[in-house]
């Protein structure tokens, strides 16, 4: 397997350039993300959100992805990444000095799809929880769609499954069981930690019955991030910014492989106006 190093796309280089306030400060909180497609599509929102809620440069950690499991490699569109729990992301948060840190836990369920056991997929939960609590960090999940899959129906099931699971052969009622399962089983492992977990609404999907509508996307991230606070946070709805999202996109993770060459990035590999950076994994 070859591999290659970190080579910032030309419309990245041309995008930071302007990124950086001459007045900025360091950043003063931690936010770490995990997740799959839908952080991934949502991460500019997400960014946006954290930044207006937070109201300070903030040092972004996220593990994130199309089709990300929480504990083995995935491959989407020949680009492999590790599993969210054996990552690079806890061995660089050991080595950061010590601040003030949110966590979040989204897009959970995707492995079931990929034939692993409920029991397995919560231990892997359990395993980025502990590295979590070690961090200090006030972490928040969100439910899986639960709502949606179960009103599901055949074709509409067999192909989603086909798009996004080629490989799958699991039937209806399996996922349905799964599902139910899975819910269950993380609201009962929040509660024992004293973690919020957070419903997710019917009306935030549509056809898609597990990634957010564009249209729901900024409402429903600040409705998620709030939790974090121990006040009522102000409702903040953020600004769409083609120029922040297609910088955002631009940014390296940490190590991925792409159709057999294995690349890596020094983190962050991203440094907005403010002072916030972006590290990826």
């Amino acid at each position: 397997m070859r591999s290659a190093g970190c080579r910032r796309p030309f419309l990245h280089r041309f995008l930071g350039s302007w990124q950086l306030n001459s007045d900025a400060l360091p950043p003063a909180h931690r936010v770490i993300l995990l997740g799959a497609s839908n952080l991934t599509v949502s991460f500019s929102t997400v960014v946006e959100t954290v930044r207006l809620l937070k109201g300070q440069p903030v040092e972004f950690m996220a593990a994130m992805g199309h089709g990300r499991s929480f504990g083995q490699d995935s491959t989407v569109l020949g680009r492999k990444i590790p599993g969210i729990f054996p990552c690079s992301l806890w061995q660089d948060l050991n080595r950061r000095p010590p601040l003030p840190t949110s966590a979040l836990l989204t897009d959970i369920g995707n492995d079931l799809l990929y034939g692993v056991p409920v029991e397995r997929l919560l231990e892997w939960v359990a395993g980025c929880l502990d590295h979590l609590a070690a961090a200090r960090a006030t972490t928040i999940m969100t439910r899986i769609p639960i709502g949606n899959l179960q009103r599901l129906n055949e074709p509409r099931f067999r192909f989603f499954r086909t798009l996004l699971f080629p490989k799958s052969r699991l039937k209806l009622p399996q996922v349905k069981s799964l599902a139910g399962a899975l819910d269950e089983q993380l609201t009962t492992l929040a509660l024992r930690r004293k973690i919020p977990i957070i419903p997710v609404s019917n009306a935030w999907y549509g056809f898609d019955p597990i990634h957010l509508k564009a249209s729901a996307r900024r409402l429903a991230w600040p409705a998620i991030l709030s939790s974090w606070e121990t006040t009522v946070a102000a409702h903040v709805v953020p600004s769409r910014s083609l120029w922040r999202r297609a910088y955002l996109n631009c940014l390296a993770p940490g190590e991925h492989t792409l159709f057999g060459i294995r690349c890596r990035c020094r983190q962050p590999s991203g440094l907005l106006a403010d002072g916030s950076t972006v590290s990826l994994y």
